[in-house]
């Protein structure tokens, strides 16, 4: 289902709280990550210095701009400014041609020179201008340049993190996200494709580099029998593997490379991170199944457009991870498949890099919130969220006769109720009114210029939001 309002859409989740109550936290199994990495915070830096080249190359650009400007625009003198901004106002105010000249130059002035002074003082960049810094403009240098940056702010994993344990380096610990599946036949008649933006390794069941592929070559799998995997390419004549197939950088860095997966009937193709092939021997389906991390799954969320004002967006993007966290840490319902999430509505929908791609703000509001949950205490607060309220949240215990969730009280919600639908149509089309009203956190950010932490202490009680990694 599909709301709007101005400048945004958002896909509520209708099944999100009903999930919860279906894992206990208590019977959970949690997977060991990684501890934060020094060698991730050294590329960081490598990126944030070589990003902070491109920054003062550009702001070169700005001082050569604002003298070309001077030399065509700038007055000999105060004297002639003052004579020429009279002009300027007789000119508006009376019509009259023989001011005109004198009204010409001042409106240049205004316009083309007076905007560029400020950059007056960026000369002293010059030893910047040079063509190899250019380069340096990219997404992969913006983007460690800002973790580095987020690094240096003091913006760190501080004090007893409770359930929040799972470490990770400056993007996270790894989450893996079940994309779609195949029966034995649809494996068998369509083959899975997939291929990469940078050379690639094929792994097996173990874990044995079975090839190096170059980037964009095409890697077909297909289900030969009896749970094994059949893995060819122009240069490989058929593969065996049992149950599973790996395909990950051959570089290491998985964080920069994007794999095109051919999802069938769907516009969303290419994914970050590390991709395989899972064969579920009790259901017989295998899954397709992106593993990376927790940072580059919420900037491919598909909760929302992104569109809105920056302070939903970082609602938004808070909530994502605050979920994806606790499946990662508690979630054992697709275990057995071979991995921890969904990509579906039923948990949390996600796209991957061709929405990211498409949809830059989701990530900038990603990593203004960076490694950051909500929690209480020490908990991981989930926080169900739907699309509208009849002017009421409802608590968990209200909604769903469990006690287990106390930041989820009812509030008063004038800002996300609907202004035509009574409670029993709300109700019918999924709006289960418990926690967050998404409607509600837009009108909060646009309307009524609330930050993102307020928006979010409002709609769920007690809570701290925690920086985890």
């Amino acid at each position: 289902m599909l709301i709007k309002k101005t400048k945004t859409i958002l896909i509520p989740l209708l099944l999100f709280a009903l999930l919860c109550l279906n894992i206990s936290p208590f019977s959970a199994y949690a997977d060991e990550a990684d501890t934060t990495s020094n060698g991730e915070l050294e590329a960081d830096l490598d990126l944030y210095e070589k990003h902070e080249k491109y920054l003062k190359y550009k702001k070169y650009k700005k001082y050569k701009e604002y003298k070309e400007a001077k030399e065509k625009y700038a007055f000999e003198n105060s004297t002639q400014r003052i004579a020429a901004k009279k002009a300027y106002d007789l000119y508006k105010e009376t019509k009259n041609q023989r001011y005109y000249e004198d009204y010409n130059k001042y409106k240049k002035y205004k316009n083309k020179y007076k905007p560029l002074k400020k950059y007056a003082k960026y000369g002293k960049y010059k030893k910047y201008n040079k063509s190899k810094n250019k380069r340096y403009g990219g997404n992969e240098y913006k983007e460690g340049h800002a973790r580095y940056k987020n690094y240096l702010s003091g913006n760190t994993v501080t004090g007893d993190l409770g359930e929040a344990d799972l470490g990770g380096g400056p993007l996270g610990p790894e989450i893996t996200v079940g994309l779609w599946s195949y029966s034995r036949d649809n494996l068998k008649e369509s083959p899975f494709k997939i291929q990469a933006t940078k050379d690639y390794l094929v792994k097996n069941g173990d874990g044995t580099v079975v090839a190096q592929v170059p980037a964009a070559v095409t890697t077909r799998v297909t289900y030969e029998s009896d749970g094994n995997l059949k893995i060819y390419n122009d240069s490989i004549s058929g593969i065996i593997s049992a149950g599973e197939v790996f395909f990950e950088a051959l570089d290491g860095d998985n964080s920069s490379i994007i794999f095109d997966a051919h999802r069938p009937d769907s516009d969303f193709d290419q994914y970050r991170g590390k991709m395989k092939l899972r064969f579920n021997s009790s259901t017989k389906i295998t899954w397709v199944i992106n593993t990376l991390p927790l940072e580059h799954y919420v900037w491919g969320m598909g909760e929302i457009t992104g569109t809105g004002p920056s302070e939903y967006n970082k609602v938004m993007t808070t909530s994502f991870r605050t979920y994806g966290y606790w499946k990662l840490k508690f979630s054992t319902k697709f275990l057995s498949d071979g991995f921890r999430v969904n990509a579906t509505p039923g948990n949390q929908l996600y796209y991957g890099y061709d929405w990211e791609n498409g949809h830059t703000r989701i990530r900038d509001g990603a990593q203004a919130t960076q490694g950051r949950i909500v929690m209480y205490g020490k908990e991981i607060a989930i926080t169900p969220y739907s699309s509208w309220t009849d002017g009421r949240t409802r608590s968990f215990e209200e909604r769903w006769g469990s006690d287990n969730y106390p930041w989820c009280q009812s509030v008063d919600d004038p800002y996300g109720r609907h202004p035509a639908k009574d409670t029993t149509t709300l109700e019918n089309e999924g709006n289960h009114m418990v926690g967050l009203s998404a409607h509600g956190a837009l009108d909060l950010a646009d309307d009524h210029n609330k930050n993102w932490d307020y928006i979010l202490n409002y709609y769920y009680k007690n809570i701290t939001i925690k920086k985890v990694y």
